[in-house]
């Protein structure tokens, strides 16, 4: 059954025009034509009517994720919003005596925002409790604490000092494999975070993730559960693993997919691991160490979406990149890519290189007062994420959310509001970066993205101002107004 959706302005490619309305086909899930309003007038089509200052756009399709990981850990207490060291310490240790787990797993801390001392260590926890592992991870990531239980429960592992309880990289990054949650608790959890990631007009994702999350989609594929389009990245670790299998990028269908590998070059700014010129932060790759994982993925049909927030991370993917390969067929990717340097730029697009940016960042870290402007010299800070210089260069980019918060008005806002304002975007190239953009990263260009006829009909109708979805479509069935 056909159905006529008749918003104020419609985003075609990255302009909104007025007058038009589109048509669907409800049962083919396809959009069928876009026509001038006064023509649907003149149909026996039934028309939908959406109030004034009302925009339609495709499907936001959100290219960086933790979703699977997102909604398991929902379950677990958050401490993002504590303003000094002592409310969470004081919370930690209610917690623990009101509740009974075998870990205590507490997510999100940040130091910058409280008003008292900055650094957490071992010796807070272990006055708390030496008789129950506690961890506490950073809002990053790159970074936890561990009280001396949760040490000699994890043993020796890289990244961990046993003297400070302070874990980068390889532990916090890993959580869900050194202390693993059960089938029932991620499926439980990829539903809730469906939900919140629907109702607001994100109908496509790509999901870094791991085997056993992979595991509980194609269960909720299977059982017709899995309304959002999700594409799966795994990790350096599960390479050989996805070799053996026989996967290739674009595996499977419009509703799950999988195309490739995450690796790390560098860590995070609020760790320090992020890597900037001359020697600040880490490299987690040798340039021989890289070069040797982009020809093996390469040779297997395999993406790449490297980890790159510094300049210095940037810049060795693009030295690597260059010297093995003229062009990239397999889109490999590099992702956040906050730091590039001015040269770089014009390489990334001379290279055909995709990059997965967060805007959610520039609103939360960017601005004056703000994590980036205390950690970095401002000269660095003026090139955190570059979008008009970006859009001048010719990069092909699109926005993620790294689930740091999947929150779409923070991240259009991100980029309409710009801390540089040489570098804002305006509202239709923000919400063309968030929907159509996309697509190419997972190879879906000629399938979804675009309000064209023929694409499929993932569609939201929002309020301009406020970005509020009125009414949410996937595949031409309205699951949201």
């Amino acid at each position: 059954m056909a159905l006529i959706l008749d918003a104020d302005r419609v985003l075609i490619g990255r302009k909104f025009e007025e007058d038009y309305v589109v048509v669907v086909d409800e049962e083919e899930g396809k959009i069928i034509d876009i026509i001038e309003r006064f023509e649907s007038e003149l149909t026996h089509i039934p028309v939908k009517s959406f109030p004034s200052g009302s925009i339609l756009i495709p499907g936001l399709n959100d290219t960086h994720t933790h979703l699977a990981q997102y909604g398991t850990n929902l379950s677990k207490p958050g401490v993002y919003h504590f303003e000094s060291r002592a409310e969470l310490l004081d919370f930690i240790r209610d917690y623990i005596r009101n509740h009974q787990r075998k870990v205590y797993i507490f997510l999100g801390y940040d130091e910058n925002r409280w008003r008292d001392e900055k650094t957490l260590t071992k010796k807070e926890l272990d006055a708390i409790s030496r008789d129950v592992p506690i961890i506490v991870r950073r809002v990053c990531g790159h970074k936890a604490v561990l009280n001396s239980k949760a040490i000699e429960m994890v043993g020796e592992v890289e990244g961990l000092d046993a003297g400070t309880g302070i874990a980068v990289e390889e532990l916090p990054l890993k959580l869900s494999v050194y202390f693993p949650p059960s089938r029932q608790e991620i499926e439980e959890g990829i539903l809730k975070a469906q939900e919140e990631a629907l109702s607001q007009g994100i109908t496509s994702i790509t999901d870094i993730t791991r085997p056993m999350h992979f595991r509980v989609y194609q269960k909720l594929h299977r059982e017709g559960k899995l309304k959002l389009k999700v594409n799966v990245i795994l990790y350096e670790e599960d390479m050989e693993a996805v070799s053996l299998a026989g996967f290739e990028y674009f595996f499977g269908d419009e509703h799950l997919r999988f195309s490739g590998i995450k690796i790390f070059l560098d860590g995070s700014v609020g760790a320090g691991t992020a890597a900037f010129f001359p020697d600040r932060g880490i490299l987690t790759k040798t340039d021989e160490e890289l070069k040797g994982l982009l020809k093996m993925a390469t040779d297997r049909n395999l993406q790449i979406a490297a980890h790159a927030i510094g300049e210095r991370a940037i810049n060795q993917f693009l030295n690597v990149f260059e010297s093995l390969f003229s062009e990239n067929p397999l889109r490999h990717r590099i992702e956040h890519y906050e730091f590039p340097l001015p040269e770089d730029l014009d390489r990334t697009a001379r290279l055909g290189i995709p990059v997965s940016v967060q805007p959610n960042f520039v609103h939360l870290l960017c601005h004056e007062g703000q994590m980036y402007t205390r950690k970095l010299p401002s000269e660095v800070v003026r090139r955190c994420n570059p979008y008009r210089t970006m859009e001048e260069k010719g990069i092909h980019y699109a926005f993620g959310s790294d689930n740091m918060p999947m929150d779409v008005r923070m991240m259009i806002k991100g980029a309409v509001e710009h801390p540089v304002e040489s570098e804002r975007l305006s509202l239709p190239e923000a919400l063309y970066r968030f929907s159509t953009a996309g697509a190419l990263f997972s190879f879906e260009e000629g399938i979804k993205g675009e309000i064209k006829q023929g694409q499929r009909a993932d569609i939201v109708v929002m309020d301009e101002e406020t970005l509020e979805p009125l009414m949410v479509m996937v595949d031409g069935e309205i699951i949201g107004e």
